[in-house]
């Protein structure tokens, strides 16, 4: 059985995460019209973003934007290879796509296919690696074989016995030497995820759609904006530039660890203006001019910043007398350079509004969420304080130290704090924290959610977000 009008492209830029093709085809074929450049604009990742400890990645659910484009309706674990085999045979009845996630250390076709360094490069120390699960879609199946197509990284469409697919689908979880990785995100067996457009896109509904992006790019870049959650701290746009500069400027003395920060900001900076490249380009061809003009001076602007990482990465191999100081004297015109140019595209784009924002129901709520674990987690330390003798300051609120350098808590005592808050939660709620006492390796991580009572309380959030509409990001 398999679906023959299925000619999907395999010529898929290389810095796009695997879900997005799959995603695209899929909103493709229940009538929307659809782009990964515009897939890639719906969730921002043509917006810089970086959290204070120089980690660069997409930050979307940090901000107040509802989903604009499409959503995951579903995201589940099957029960069973053979319950797995049931679902694909009835979405192809229906002549869907079905998306599978699992590991590509056990695709055939693919480098990682049982690579020892797919695993050396997650588990060594102080690796940057995020372990996630890897998308791809199933198109056919018979007696033998699955029929896949998975383009980024892979570029293939074909065929894989089923006992290959079989070990792929079962996913990391089932190789004993990631049992320890610190850095992961939420890891499925036999993962499934179904994804539906929020409206379906005709060409005018697309040009619409185009315009809003852009606006939202604009405005959203210019802005700059700042997101505190407990002791973590997001910058977005503009800002992200602004701290590049700050610490160019504070690395006089040549700090290995600032110059580390630099690299990663300019290295993995990149990335979201590739993303924003495709989008203007993208808009050019269905809006027309002046976009097309703009599109030829960003991919200058996108130049510039490549030769800035060019000159540093010189600089600190060859140790030039005075590069620090050109370097920042680059960063910082570019930077200038850059924000005026983005002003003067706010000046010509067509009249549109930024994405839609939740509304402040929905806000209110997940503020009252987070006001009810904070109670729950504090409670919990006021309980392990009387029994186990530990000396978690109450008073400091959401800033108490828990865990790790400043923290008063051993791991024995950290476990026994997550059992009493997990009890909590199902009290409150019916549900515990799921997999939070199995990720107790990350507690030595600097940004470990068990440092204070708000990071927990962060990080309780968003697993509880996670498990009932998470999405995973594929293996980018």
């Amino acid at each position: 059985m398999i679906i023959h009008s299925f000619a999907p492209t395999l010529d898929i830029p290389y810095y796009y995460p695997c879900n997005f093709p799959l995603i695209h085809e899929v909103l493709e074929r229940q009538g929307s019209v659809s782009s990964l450049a515009m897939l890639a604009a719906s969730r921002l990742y043509t917006l810089p973003s970086c959290e204070d400890n120089g980690l660069v990645k997409t930050y979307f659910h940090k901000l107040d934007y509802e989903e604009p484009i499409w959503k995951i309706t579903d995201q589940r674990e099957l029960g069973s290879f053979e319950e797995g085999k049931v679902q694909i045979r009835r979405q192809l009845e229906a002549g869907r796509l079905f998306l599978a996630t699992g590991t590509s250390y056990h695709l055939p076709y693919c480098d990682d296919y049982r690579n020892p360094e797919y695993i050396n490069k997650h588990v060594k120390e102080g690796s940057r690696h995020y372990l996630m699960d890897h998308w791809l879609a199933v198109y056919g199946m018979d007696e033998e074989h699955m029929y896949v197509y998975d383009p980024v990284f892979y570029k293939f469409k074909g065929k894989v016995e089923h006992a290959a697919f079989h070990d792929f689908w079962r996913g990391h979880q089932t190789i004993p030497e990631l049992a320890g990785v610190k850095r992961k995100e939420t890891l499925r067996t036999y993962g499934t995820t179904d994804i539906q457009a929020k409206v379906l896109l005709n060409s005018q509904g697309y040009r619409e759609m185009l315009a809003q992006a852009l606006t939202t790019q604009v405005h959203e870049f210019l802005t700059g904006r700042t997101v505190t959650e407990g002791t973590r701290r997001f910058y977005f746009g503009h800002a992200v530039s602004t701290s590049l500069v700050n610490v160019l400027e504070g690395n006089t003395g040549g700090n290995a660890e600032n110059e580390a920060r630099i690299s990663g900001l300019l290295f993995d900076m990149r990335w979201s203006r590739y993303y924003f490249r495709d989008l203007l380009k993208e808009s050019a061809e269905w809006l027309g001019a002046p976009l097309d003009q703009y599109a030829r001076e960003y991919e200058n602007i996108i130049l510039r910043w490549e030769k800035a990482n060019s000159l540093l990465q010189v600089g600190r191999m060859k140790r030039r007398e005075g590069w620090q100081a050109q370097l920042s004297g680059v960063v910082q015109e570019l930077v200038t350079d850059e924000w005026r140019w983005y002003e003067s595209l706010r000046r010509v784009l067509p009249q549109a509004s930024t994405y839609p924002r939740q509304s402040r129901t929905v806000l209110d709520n997940e503020n009252e969420h987070k006001a009810a674990l904070l109670r729950i987690v504090l409670d919990s330390c006021r309980e392990l304080n009387a029994y186990h003798n530990t000396f978690i300051a109450l008073d400091e609120g959401g800033n108490a130290p828990l865990y790790g350098r400043d923290g008063r808590l051993n791991s024995l005592e950290l476990v026994s704090l997550l059992a009493v808050v997990e009890q909590g939660m199902e009290e409150h709620w019916g549900t515990g924290m799921g997999n939070a006492l199995d990720e107790i390796a990350a507690a030595s991580l600097p940004e470990s959610p068990y440092q204070t009572v708000g990071s927990l309380v962060n990080y309780l959030a968003q697993q509880q977000t996670l498990g009932s509409d998470g999405e995973g990001g594929g293996d980018d």
